[in-house]
């Protein structure tokens, strides 16, 4: 016989009260919707007849119901290659997002439950099906199983068809299994907490505030007759929704919910998200923030949807696009998980929800974070080439040339043993190198009693210890370094101003920091700040206008004088740099070049976000990690290639004529090599008839050209001058809340000659 306990209010430790019975063997088995086994027409199409096939899904009259696997395999027919082409768009090495995150999230909460007990995993539809997962329980002789359903807002199309597809598969099996469900759970404090912070941190992460981005709820849609025949899902989410805005803090007129993923010519919910997204370009809205609310874990609907439709959409009227990832294996939401296992739910009243929101808890939190950055004992040392605009109203800092800074720069790889020993001589307490092809700078902080000089000294040597060149070297101390760092972060002072690019790589020096063990409070704050001031710089003035890329604007100058098509074009990109991402997004977002046919070769097995950001680069296209550029596999690659790109910074040639001479006819199928290496990444080129190779110093020059044009233009005068007074009047309010001096006059400048 097989016990089903239903009541959302029963107690997961039940059986502990018996305490002359032995322990229940227990479970956790977590039910999401399913995924196809590939992104292939043929696994794409069993999964849609398996879901369409679904009464709780197409929902016909009563008596029709054998109608529903002929039209699911109908209309199967029809868009399984449009699905396909989608689930390329996001499928990974590991296989399917929501597959692969789903087996985090299992593996995650067992990690915090008890000793003992097990969680398993299953899908609606497709692989591991309900009934395997329940032979499997049955075979291990589970007593207690915990069931969640991972969809917050019940439905009869999502929840229920689980929980009946459950008993139904328990009922086969004959298995005796007391089944405690957690079926409702929209409202739960862990669930709310979990899903405003997350919103929270990624909004804070990208200086995105309520004052310069509109927050948009993109929640699954429904036919509107469902609703109409009482399924809970609209109220339910609505509520959820007012739970996370107050528990957030985010002001209810700069919030709006949308609906996605609708299918079919019936009526469903209103507004679609797509409108909305369209709303709010109407209303010269500049930044959109869109949090999947209605999804637990990141899959075809906000990878592919959302992150690659609606940005397409938005970005088109000249807005920019943020989208909050699902709460997925994040460690508050494991915490709401375990807490909805063991307890059951616990629902947030309206009053809990307003009564510390996180937006305030913020705001009281500001003068305590400004005083903990340290911007006294901040300071900058290093060197870099010239931009454009020279120092503005800034400190005034010393530009090298390109021979100086190629002599004295350090590749990638070495840069973690530098900042160790940089920290590790006592006087610098934590520190991060910016370390690209325009500049190599240091920044840290100075501990308390130690002498800045004897610091810079110190630091200098560990910088430009064993270089053939005595480096002229900038060297700036609190407000001049701050000022330096921000105005560098928002590409004031690039060779191409206003590039994004020198953001992300700043994102990477931190990630490198991270890995040589040298970041912490400090660093970490510096981060959120720098994120958030670079965004409402952009938003606040008409600086946000101009966000020209560097790998743009040298591509297109190749393009533009050769007329290489890079459509038709085998494209390989190697290295794993921010540049090499860069590469890659310009290829498929201003080249149309397709994913699938581009290959990205990268040293070593990555790192935390380093490689997601990898990943989600190269999205379906071909990923090898190699342990040397020099391998047969690289050198196979570049031979099948038409377009090679070098995202480099290694200081000695990786590819040499002589390894690819012989492997193909260059004059019957030319091969182009676009260089970013300073350094030079190849050798031997210049007698290869049918290579064409662009060097650093061409690709600069080509960038030049555009920059010359862009800033000719009265308008780019105009935000130049409105940035550098925001920057200023920003740094002025920090220090006034201090009660401390202004940006100085003059700044700190170390003269020629290496710090001694």
């Amino acid at each position: 016989m097989c016990s089903l306990g239903l009541g959302e209010s029963e107690e997961f430790a039940q059986g502990s009260r018996r305490s002359n019975a032995p322990a229940r063997q227990r479970a956790v088995l977590l039910i999401n919707l399913g995924t196809p086994d590939g992104p292939d027409i043929p696994s794409v199409r069993r999964y849609l007849v398996e879901l369409l096939s679904d009464p709780d899904v197409i929902r016909l009259r009563r008596g029709m119901s054998w109608l529903n696997r002929p039209l699911a395999w109908m209309i199967s027919r029809f868009r399984a290659s449009r699905s396909a082409e989608k689930y390329r768009k996001i499928w990974t090495d590991e296989g399917s997002p929501l597959r692969t995150i789903t087996e985090q999230q299992v593996s995650a909460l067992a990690g915090v439950l008890p000793d003992g007990m097990r969680v398993f995993c299953a899908m609606r539809y497709g692989r591991p099906g309900i009934g395997e997962t329940v032979a499997r329980i049955q075979a291990l002789g589970i007593e207690e199983l915990v069931v969640v359903p991972m969809y917050p807002q019940y439905s009869g199309t999502s929840t229920a068809t689980a929980v009946r597809e459950l008993y139904r598969q328990i009922k086969l099996a004959g298995c005796r299994i007391d089944v405690v469900m957690r079926s409702i759970w929209y409202d739960d404090t862990g669930y709310i907490n979990a899903q405003a912070r997350l919103i929270y941190e990624y909004a804070e992460a990208h200086g995105l505030t309520p004052e310069n981005t509109h927050l948009v709820y993109s929640l699954h849609s429904l036919p509107v007759s469902y609703v109409q025949r009482g399924d809970p899902y609209v109220d339910q989410i609505r509520k959820t929704a007012e739970l996370v805005a107050l528990r957030l803090g985010w002001p209810p007129n700069r919030a709006t919910a949308g609906f996605q993923s609708r299918l079919g010519p019936v009526k469903w919910l209103r507004p679609t998200t797509s409108e909305v997204l369209a709303e709010l370009s109407k209303a010269d809205e500049k930044q959109v923030l869109v949090c999947p609310l209605s999804f637990t874990t990141d899959c075809l609907e906000t990878l592919e949807e959302i992150q690659i439709r609606y940005r397409e959409q938005f970005e088109q009227g000249g807005g920019r696009f943020f989208v909050c990832p699902a709460l997925n294996a994040s460690e508050p939401f494991i915490g709401a998980l375990k807490n909805l296992v063991k307890h059951g739910r616990r629902p947030m009243t309206v009053t809990e929800a307003a009564a510390d929101p996180l937006m305030a808890v913020k705001a009281a939190e500001t003068p305590v974070a400004e005083a903990d950055t340290g911007i006294d004992s901040f300071f900058m040392m290093g060197m870099s080439l010239g931009g454009r605009l020279g120092t503005g109203q800034g400190p005034t800092v010393a530009s090298v040339d390109a021979e100086t800074f190629r002599a004295v720069k350090r590749s990638q790889c070495e840069i973690p043993d530098v900042l160790r020993a940089v920290c590790e001589d006592g006087h610098v307490r934590e520190a991060l190198l910016w370390n690209t092809c325009r500049r190599f700078e240091l920044y840290g902080w100075v501990k308390d009693g130690a002498d800045p000089a004897e610091v810079v000294a110190q630091a200098g040597h560990h910088l430009f210890n064993g270089t053939s060149h005595t480096p002229e070297v900038n060297v700036l101390h609190g407000a001049d370094a701050w000022h330096h760092l921000m105005r560098t972060s928002a590409g004031l002072n690039s060779g191409l101003p206003g590039e994004r690019e020198v953001l992300q790589q700043f994102q990477g020096a931190y990630r490198l920091a991270e890995r040589a063990g040298t970041t912490g409070p400090l660093t970490d704050r510096l981060l959120k700040e720098l994120l958030k001031c670079e965004g409402e710089l952009r938003g606040q003035t008409d600086w946000g206008q101009f966000e020209p890329d560097y790998c743009h604007a040298s591509i297109s100058k190749i393009v533009q004088e050769t007329g290489l098509d890079l459509v038709d074009s085998r494209c390989v990109v190697i290295g794993g740099s921010t540049t090499s991402c860069a590469v890659i997004e310009v290829l498929a977002d201003r080249f149309d070049v397709r994913r699938r046919d581009m290959t990205l070769l990268h040293r070593g097995h990555g790192h935390g976000g380093h490689l997601k950001m990898l990943r989600r680069a190269i999205g379906n296209g071909r990923r090898v990690r190699v342990q040397s550029y020099s391998e047969k596999s690289v050198i196979q690659a570049i031979a099948e290639a038409d377009v090679v790109f070098f995202g480099l910074d290694h200081q000695e040639p990786v590819l040499d004529g002589q390894q690819i001479r012989d492997c193909r006819d260059y004059t019957e199928r030319p091969l182009t090599i676009v260089d970013f290496n300073m350094f030079g990444s190849t050798a031997g080129m210049e007698n290869l008839d049918g290579i064409r190779l662009w060097k650093a110093g061409e690709l600069e020059m080509a960038v030049a050209a555009f920059a010359e044009e862009m800033c000719g233009a009265e308008q780019f005068v105009e935000a130049t001058t409105q940035a550098e007074s925001w920057i200023l009047d920003h740094l002025r309010k920090k220090r006034e809340k201090r009660g401390q001096a202004t940006l100085s006059s003059e700044s700190s400048f170390c003269p020629r000659g290496r710090p001694r």
